[in-house]
């Protein structure tokens, strides 16, 4: 049986943390948690499941420039019908709301 000179080591039941209190004053003296062993995951599994994000990631940047192109084309063509537009007719002005007065 243990002295009342020796710590004692209590597991809590909740999280599993270890803590050691002094018999004398009651007072914890430090507590160390509970730690889990990893799941059992291979090293190869990881680097195949990194490299398969890493692919996605490739994809969809690919995909974000092929969009951006694409968007830059489409304003490209409206700004050069609106300066055709603006050089067809120099004359006409957008209405002014002064202008109804």
């Amino acid at each position: 049986m243990a002295t009342h000179d020796e710590q004692a080591k209590i597991t809590c039941p909740c999280c599993r943390a270890t803590l050691v209190v002094d018999r004398d004053t009651l007072a914890v003296l430090y507590h160390a948690e509970h730690r889990e062993k990893a799941s059992g995951a291979s090293l190869d599994a990881a680097l195949k499941e990194l490299k398969e994000k890493e692919k996605q990631m490739t994809s969809r940047f690919q995909q974000a420039v092929a969009d951006e192109k694409q968007r830059r084309a489409l304003l490209g063509k409206k700004f050069a019908e609106l300066q055709k537009h603006a050089a067809d007719h120099p004359d006409e002005r957008p209405e002014r709301p002064f202008d109804f007065e």
